[in-house]
């Protein structure tokens, strides 16, 4: 039998999956597989990021893009440390994801060398399937293994590499085969869904919760509310999979949801959770009313809220056959009375998106981003208050891609997703937002973006504050305390790293702003100025929220002296009453 290195065994498994890029830094301790990728540069391009958190957000944006799995690299020791949030990240939303990372040579594990530290040990929490490589030999089929579980479980799959373990050359047992995940076909029993119909036939005022398990179903969902005429609202991760503009659509539930969203989950007597692990219990039925849920996965079958009938499987496959078994509904007027509600919400939020004021307001940039937004335009949504503006003033639609960290909810993951759209959809436009204090974290691999020539637009949204970070503070009667940002002028940072950047300060300046990006071919950082009294306010205020900013201004008054700034009262009432 012919020989091979055991690091260009380990890339030809990548190669068979169909792997074609990888993101990392290279150092000592990984440089073996980094050598096997120069080798194979041109079936694999390596990403040379300017930090190892970049690197697994990317790589887990790529995944939340385009259903494939994706690779990022680093060194043991600091590197490992870093790649952590970005695993998490791919943890949380349930993405599979392969990450490579070096460690201490063989004979130096467990001696405290230079930069060792127990990486086992710490990916232990974050890994479906982790695994210190001892055997040159079994490489390549690890890394299959690793690769098939990380897509079986939906996590991620970790291999440790120590430095010297593939510099050998071992027996070439490797295949030329090409290999690609095939999801399982689920089809529920006839009886579950006999069940969930006779349900849905019995109720007066079902509500749809869709969330990112369903977005590989995205006509399927639409097919089966149009059908039982009921009410729908997705999760934060599933905008865009019922466009916002469907007549049917009530937007997000939850506190950066809508207030129509929030009346129609206390009025309804049937839940119908689709893809979904939705945790914030309080904004579903105050009521144990019946409940259908449909999960891929049986572990959250249950896990928020009393389920009637479980049916377990891919939306794709079991949303046909539920909408086969409903009757078809003509007329309803739960439905009816939800959109006059959802008639007056958007009167309210284009009021809202129209506002001219200076210093120039959160809403109407989201507006004018909208404006320039191409039909497929792929959006990454930083975390923050540049989520609430997002995700109720965009309005985006069945072509458009939303990704942002949804279950971890880590600042800094608009950039990584911005770059990982890019080379996901290469012709397509990739638009970014964040707040300063997200994109301040990651703002270095901007830079990267110019060097792969990678065109994108960035917008931060600038107030030099942590602002969701303030009106926490504000909600829990807490005094605002450490969220002022020292300013930094982003425009000329783009401009330092090869790219365009833009400042605006006044709203006339917004819309040739916008338009100089779209037009660019290069990354552009659209660095605007925004109000930093602009309140990310929940679509529905509830009493505790009322409670806490009381408690705020009280104290603001009595120990600082100040009453704080507060919103509108037009704009309190409405989210009140």
């Amino acid at each position: 039998m012919s020989k091979i290195k055991a690091n260009l065994a380990l890339v030809k498994a990548l190669k068979n999956w169909g792997i074609d890029h990888v993101y990392g830094i290279p150092g000592d301790s990984i440089d073996s597989v980094v050598d096997a990728l120069k080798h194979e540069e041109e079936s694999i391009k390596f990403y040379n990021v300017r930090h190892e958190e970049v690197a697994t957000l990317a790589a887990a944006s790529y995944t939340k893009l385009t259903g494939k799995i994706a690779v990022s690299l680093g060194i043991g020791g600091p590197g490992a440390v870093h790649l952590l949030n970005g695993m998490y990240d791919a943890k949380m939303d349930n993405v599979p994801t392969l990450v490579l990372c070096g460690h201490t040579n063989t004979d130096q594990i467990g001696s405290g060398y230079f930069q060792e530290v127990d990486i086992s040990t710490m990916f232990q929490g974050v890994a479906v399937f982790n695994q210190i490589v001892t055997d040159p030999n079994r490489i390549f089929d690890t890394v299959n293994e690793a690769i098939k579980t990380a897509y079986d479980e939906s996590g991620v799959a970790v291999l440790t590499i120590p430095g010297d373990i593939l510099k050998t050359e071992i027996e070439d047992n490797t295949l030329d085969k090409k290999y690609e995940y095939v999801r399982p076909h689920f089809s529920a029993p006839t009886d579950k869904i006999a069940a969930a119909a006779e349900l849905i036939g019995n109720s007066k005022n079902p509500v749809v919760l869709a969330g990112v398990g369903t977005k590989g179903a995205k006509d399927e969902v639409i097919h089966f509310i149009e059908r039982i005429k009921a009410p729908a609202m997705i999760t934060l991760p599933a905008k865009g999979i019922i466009p916002d503009t469907h007549p049917q659509s009530l937007g997000n539930i939850g506190k950066i949801g809508t207030k129509p969203a929030f009346e129609a989950m206390k009025e309804a007597d049937l839940l119908i959770l689709l893809g979904t692990n939705y945790p914030y219990v309080s904004y579903l039925p105050d009521e144990n009313v019946p409940c259908i849920q449909l999960d891929i996965n049986l572990k959250n079958i249950g896990k928020r809220y009393d389920v009637d009938v479980p049916l377990i499987g891919h939306a794709k496959d079991i949303l046909p056959e539920l909408t086969q078994a409903c009757d078809t509904v003509e007329r309803r007027p739960f439905l009816e009375a939800c959109q006059e509600n959802m008639v007056n919400w958007n009167k309210w939020l284009e009021e809202d998106r129209m506002k001219d004021s200076t210093p120039i307001r959160p809403e109407r940039v989201m507006a004018e981003i909208e404006k320039i937004a191409e039909p497929d335009a792929t959006f990454s949504i930083d975390i923050g208050t540049s989520t609430v503006w997002s995700t109720r003033y965009l309005r985006l639609d069945h072509q458009n891609q939303f990704i942002t960290s949804a279950w971890l909810g880590t600042m800094g993951c608009a950039l990584p997703g911005a770059i990982a759209s890019k080379i996901a959809f290469p012709e397509r436009q990739a638009i970014a937002i964040a707040g300063d204090g997200g994109f301040s974290m990651v703002m270095q691999d901007f830079v990267t973006a110019v060097y792969y020539n990678l065109p994108m637009i960035v917008v931060v949204m600038n107030n030099q504050q942590l602002s969701f970070i303030k009106y926490e503070q504000q909600a829990a009667g807490e005094l605002e305390y450490a969220i002022n940002l020292a300013d930094i002028d982003y425009a000329k940072f783009a401009e330092s790293c090869g790219g365009i950047g833009i400042n605006v300060t006044t709203p006339e300046e917004l819309a040739p702003a916008m338009q100089q990006a779209k037009a660019a071919d290069k990354p552009v950082i659209v660095n605007v100025y925004v109000d930093q009294d602009a309140a990310p306010l929940p679509g529905q205020i509830v009493f505790d929220e009322m409670l806490g900013y009381a408690k705020f201004e009280i104290r603001s008054l009595l120990e600082e002296g100040k009453l704080e700034k507060m919103p509108p009262l037009k704009t309190l009432i409405r989210r009140v009453l």
